[in-house]
């Protein structure tokens, strides 16, 4: 026995709603995910960013960061292991 024309095209419609609002959906969840927050400062700071979108590390001193990474070197090499 056959199934109708207006059954198949019935069952057709709904199958391409379905994906329709599937993709909708991951559209939307897409969107959440790179959602920055402009408006709190302090996530943007957990994030790296500055309210104006620069990064944290655009504004560092550059001798500042050397003195940073000359102590880390330091304590890399005091904590060296003789063998």
């Amino acid at each position: 026995m056959r199934h109708s024309l207006y059954l198949r095209l019935a069952t057709l419609l709904i199958k391409a709603d379905f994906a329709r609002e599937e993709r909708e959906w991951k559209r939307k969840v897409r969107k959440v995910q790179y959602e920055i927050p402009w408006g709190n400062e302090y996530l943007l700071k957990d994030i790296g960013l500055h309210i104006d979108g620069r990064t944290i590390s655009d504004l560092e001193v550059p001798a500042i960061k050397t003195e940073r990474q000359i102590r880390h070197l330091r304590r890399l090499v005091r904590l060296r292991i003789a063998t």
